[in-house]
């Protein structure tokens, strides 16, 4: 409850869950998603790796950290976290999303557009999520892409 208030306390509480051994892959997690939204990037990472040190099947661990890699450029990884994601919680409709992003900037465009038709499937876009995958999708079409 403090971390979704914003309360700087929260680091504290997380920090004590570990040391207690109490959901500690969930507390490193949610160090991370916190590092992450403070910028200390390194720290986020570290983070997201602890806690799949201490449960490897924490499928936000592996999300965030796709997300990570994938700001950070490093599409290969991105995908790697985000397939393992997928394997964990098929029904997890997010990460679809994500792996089209990931298969487009690698360059494959047949999974990119398997991954956006599990997504559709899993959830009803709204009108902002529906002009996010037309987006992609026209940049998809677009003849310049590499490997078009």
């Amino acid at each position: 409850m403090l971390h979704e208030q914003g309360d700087p306390k929260a680091v504290e509480s997380y920090a004590e869950a570990i040391n207690d051994g109490d959901n500690v892959a969930e507390a490193y997690c949610n160090l991370g998603i916190i590092n992450k939204d403070i910028g200390d990037i390194g720290k986020a990472l570290d983070n997201f790796s602890l806690s799949l040190k201490h449960e490897p099947r924490h499928v936000e661990a592996h999300y965030n950290l796709g997300n990570l890699y994938y700001d950070a450029g490093e599409f290969t990884l991105a995908r790697l976290h985000y397939e393992a994601a997928a394997l964990i919680a098929p029904g997890f409709s997010l990460v679809y999303f994500n792996l089209a992003l990931v298969h487009f900037k690698l360059n494959d465009l047949t999974a990119s557009l398997a991954a956006l038709e599990i997504y559709r499937q899993l959830r009803q876009p709204d009108e902002e999520e529906t002009e996010a995958i037309n987006q992609l999708l026209k940049a998809m079409q677009d003849p310049r892409q590499p490997g078009r």
